[in-house]
């Protein structure tokens, strides 16, 4: 299996992790990777991430079968209106973010209205893997091992494409789940955006000097507090209405726990802690 020539847009940890994936299985004919910043895209060919690195996107987009924009999802509209004139015909351009409702109706606007192009598909798409680290250093061509990778076609996306994109995240280790793109912004407010935000506001209300006191559990929780601050704002820009109802929801339980344990209702207490102990022992991530 090979998908030919892949340009690569955003060489960090995802971008990066692609780059890897696919040069290690060899599923692609040439990968380009392009960046603003030359720094990295050294790094990429350092670690043979990359074939070949450009800052010049024309250079990397204009050649290759399939495009994936790679970056911050504030980004991702913008590059693709860079992209779409240049892309040869039939190429298929996808993403990687984790806020799809938006970045989809953009790009297909851009598509079917700006560009009046019918020979270019958009899918979009989102690896749910990664961490709070980024940059190419954490890179790793086994990120995607195990994982799952949203796909949202719409009724503009051929048949062929969607299969193609498929094949390229099972290629990378990854199960493929199809989604709306509105279903898939409201499943990963509560499954990936509520839990980064409540992991920042604990760490804003411990005290600075009881740091020292904590262990794993404190560590365990707030990790994902450490992701990039401006990645975060952007994802809440652009997934604004399904966050806040998932931190409602969260406040509605926060509250119902807080009566509880001003009543001493112990019974209650007890029965919400076994609730939620059975819930996450089914659970079985990557790591563990």
């Amino acid at each position: 299996m090979n998908f030919g020539i892949v340009a690569v847009i955003g060489t960090g940890l995802i971008g990066g992790s692609i780059g890897l994936g696919l040069k290690e299985r060899r599923l692609a004919k040439l990968v380009i990777g392009a960046g603003h910043r030359k720094v990295s895209i050294n790094k990429a060919l350092q670690i043979k991430a990359i074939d070949e690195g450009t800052i010049d996107i024309e250079k990397a987009v204009k050649r290759a079968d399939i495009v994936i924009l790679a970056t911050s999802v504030d980004l991702i509209p913008d590059l693709a209106r860079k992209a779409i004139p240049l892309m040869k015909r039939s190429a298929i351009l996808t993403d990687v973010g984790s806020t799809k409702g938006y970045i989809v109706s953009q790009i297909n606007k851009e598509i079917k209205d700006k560009c009046g192009r019918n020979d270019l598909n958009f899918i979009g798409a989102h690896p749910l893997a990664g961490s709070e680290q980024r940059g190419i250093e954490s890179a790793r061509p086994d990120l995607f091992e195990d994982s799952v990778c949203i796909l949202t076609p719409t009724n503009l996306s051929s048949k062929r494409c969607v299969e193609k994109i498929s094949n390229m995240w099972k290629a990378l280790g990854a199960k493929i789940s199809i989604l709306k793109p509105h279903v898939h912004d409201e499943i990963v407010a509560f499954t990936s955006h509520l839990p980064h935000f409540i992991a920042s506001e604990l760490t804003n209300v411990v005290d600075e000097k009881h740091w020292k006191f904590g262990a794993n559990g404190l560590r365990d929780t707030t990790r994902i507090a450490s992701g990039d601050p401006k990645l975060w704002l952007s994802i809440w820009k652009q997934n604004r209405v399904k966050i806040i109802e998932a931190l409602q929801c969260f406040s509605e339980e926060t509250k119902s726990m807080l009566r509880d344990m001003e009543e001493e209702n112990d019974n209650e207490i007890l029965n919400r802690l076994k609730k939620a102990k059975a819930l996450r022992d089914k659970k079985k991530w990557k790591e563990e």
